[in-house]
């Protein structure tokens, strides 16, 4: 009898933070679209002890109102054996718990291991228009925190500016929370041993270095918890949305918050790593699971069902299908199949229905919103040119560069990396084509297994495109030397993230354990493909904190800024004001309070009230907080936009279930009033 190689689901996983020791479930639908059966449509999170009932908005906050976070649940598949394998692998698997019967044997425990790390302040700063490419042929971008030293490497910055609790383990059903924190011990599993404490491992949070700090909700003292679930599942729980910073010895005042993405003295606690599991079999045995997970704590999800134009699902899709041989009946030689035909609702409809979604976070004016929600009716019998679209007239062709600077054309939002504009990913347009063509299938479906939906399913729930530097993941994920490269072959299966091997039998108490780590080192940029990407095969991986270090410090910087701004690089000409993420950083919104009847209300900014206003009425600063570290008090009131159906009885709903409305926000009214868009930096009306 053959085993089986096993994998850990999704491969890659998000928990998000929040400022209450509450949480909720990852989804495991993928934003926006239906949910069979339900009213509902994806993209909610899940109530803890479910396996997909989905939240309404009261369960968002908890008693005392604090923000709840969400918890990534990671799962173990079973798969057949085979010698090479594709995507999709063409057989469902079975999922793994604890009592599960494996040829013969039981499993009797699931040990998983986790190590969290935050690197964020040792490392370089965000090269925002040109992403990876930034990384090219050995070069890097500045140094954060330059003030402690030249060099990443040396060991009083290893020391004191990588937040590192190392590593945690957790075994069986319903294991009480093991926190990433200093009083609880480190530890390992060693295989032959079995789990090994780390009494001496050199933990590191910024109070035991840096003893004046300024810290609005509190000191970073955590990274968050592991707990398992009744069949023993994983559940990754982030840390508590938390900023510090350091006081300067020279003005006893904390370092300035003078960046949007860059704050030296600065740290957050989010944080990412490697997922480990073994099962444990009634005979004694064990069995280490080939497939290995990742998992990043970013931002909250305060849209949580609007699909992105360009999801991070689309960004790595297009990296594993043009440079990984992902899908060989897709791309192939160096060019995509032009007898594929694509399925209407898998490949096609996504990017419809999210451009429609746009609306409910934006400040579209009525045609806009209109037209937008006209794509969403497009099926798959309609002739691509008679639909609004007029076929792709409308759509920025990603292979053309002479589009790249059209701000006419969609999505309208702001692109990376050089680009102005933001466009589809070249598989996502290719599918379009197809449709365009009339090629498109109305009756396939992609066929994935559960395990393979929910790494899907993560990714889509995920920012792509607009990666400067985004909230999920960021640019890195286009460096194809990021994941497991002999992922047909090896029984892990694509999109894992490759780890680097660790001693943890090394760890020496007062010496920092974690290193540099990962560097991007890209011969050419894979936006551009003009000549083979060099996959480094020999890349030794990932270290924990090496995937959110890319990310803006602290993250709240970040999200307070990108609302609207001007293209950029700018475009001859233009005036006009562009989103940046406004299907996870909601810029316009309409409030579920406001609603009276059967008629939407006035839009409201979803950051608003004290401390927002412009004076003067600036349209380029508008719906955000005007001193970035009123965003460090205040994210945990923003407020969070969901189907008008998860709209609880306590707060006016149900509502109409094609709105999407804003409820739990703590913030006070007020502030600029919204203008539909055009805008331009100078007037701010509506053109």
């Amino acid at each position: 009898m053959s085993t089986p190689s096993f994998r850990i689901h999704p491969a890659i996983g998000f928990a998000r933070v929040g400022n209450s020791p509450e949480f909720y479930l990852e989804p495991v639908t993928p934003a926006a679209l239906p949910v069979p059966g339900s009213s509902l449509t994806g993209g909610l999170p899940v109530k803890p002890g479910t396996e997909d009932t989905p939240i309404d908005s009261s369960d968002l906050r908890d008693a005392s109102g604090a923000l709840k976070r969400q918890a990534a649940r990671f799962r173990i598949y079973a798969y057949p054996e085979q010698a090479s394998e594709t995507w999709p692998l063409g057989v469902a698997g079975s999922e793994i718990i604890i009592g599960s019967q494996i040829n013969g044997r039981t499993v009797t425990d699931i040990v998983w291991m986790v190590h969290l790390a935050n690197k964020k302040a040792n490392w370089y700063t965000i090269p925002e228009n040109n992403g990876i490419g930034a990384y090219t042929n050995g070069a890097v971008p500045p140094l954060r925190n330059p003030q402690d030293g030249p060099d990443l490497a040396i060991s009083q910055r290893l020391a004191t500016l990588v937040i590192d609790p190392g590593p945690r383990t957790v075994r069986g059903a319903n294991a009480a929370a093991t926190a990433f924190d200093q009083a609880t011990e480190a530890s390992y599993w060693q295989d032959g041993v079995g789990v090994t404490p780390l009494p001496n491992y050199p933990k590191s949070f910024p109070g035991d270095h840096f003893q004046n700090m300024e810290c609005p909700d509190g000191a970073i003292d955590t990274l968050g918890e592991l707990q398992t679930d009744g069949q023993g599942r994983l559940l990754v729980i982030g840390g508590y949305g938390r900023a510090c910073g350091r006081i300067q010895a020279s003005t006893g005042q904390p370092f300035p918050l003078d960046s949007d993405i860059d704050n030296d003295g600065w740290f957050d606690d989010a944080s990412d790593g490697p997922v480990f599991a073994t099962l444990v079999f009634d005979d004694g045995s064990t069995q280490t699971v080939q497939g290995h997970a990742w998992v990043t704590a970013t931002d909250p999800a305060y849209a949580p069902q609007t699909l992105n134009s360009v999801s991070l699902w689309d960004d790595i899709q297009d990296i594993w299908v043009r440079h990984m041989a992902l899908r060989p009946d897709l791309f192939a030689d160096g060019r995509f199949n032009s007898s594929y035909a694509p399925s209407f609702d898998d490949e096609i409809f996504p990017i419809f229905r999210s451009a429609a979604m746009q609306q409910w976070n934006t400040n579209l004016n009525l045609t806009g919103s209109v037209s937008h929600a006209s794509v969403d009716t497009i099926t798959a019998s309609d002739d691509p040119a008679n639909t609004l679209l007029g076929g792709l007239g409308f759509i920025r062709n990603p292979n053309d560069p002479n589009q790249a600077s059209d701000g006419r054309r969609m999505p309208l939002a702001l692109g990376d990396a050089g680009e102005p504009f933001l466009s589809l990913r070249k598989t996502q347009y290719f599918f379009l084509q197809q449709w365009n063509a009339g090629k498109a299938d109305g009756s396939a479906t992609l066929q994935l297994g559960p395990g393979e939906q929910l790494d899907r399913n993560s990714l889509v729930n995920c920012l792509g495109g607009r990666f400067s530097p985004g909230i999920d993941l960021t640019f890195i994920v286009r460096d194809p030397a990021l994941y497991v490269q002999d992922w047909q072959t090896s029984g892990t299966g694509p999109f894992r993230i490759k780890p680097k091997p660790l001693n943890y039998a090394a760890a020496t108490s007062g010496q920092p354990f974690l290193g540099v780590g990962y560097t991007p080192d890209i011969v050419n940029n894979p936006l551009g493909d003009k000549q083979p990407i060099d996959s480094n095969s020999d890349s030794p991986g990932l270290e924990p904190g090496d995937a959110s270090k890319f990310m803006a410090l602290p993250w709240h910087t970040d999200y307070n800024s990108c609302a609207t701004h001007s293209p950029s690089p700018s475009v001859p000409f233009n005036n006009l004001l562009y989103w940046s993420w406004p299907a996870q950083r909601p810029v316009a919104v309409y409030a579920a309070k406001d609603v009276q009847g059967d008629q939407l209300p006035a839009q409201r900014f979803s950051v608003r009230g004290p401390g927002t206003q412009t004076v003067p009425f600036d349209p380029a600063e508008v719906g955000r907080f005007q001193q970035r570290i009123e965003m460090v008090e205040s994210w945990h009131k923003l407020g969070v936009v969901v189907q008008g159906t998860a709209v609880a009885d306590s707060e006016g709903g149900p509502f109409n279930a094609a709105w999407y409305l804003e409820v739990q926000s703590q913030l006070e009214d007020g502030g600029d009033p919204v203008q539909p868009w055009p805008n331009t930096v100078a007037a701010g009306v509506g053109q």
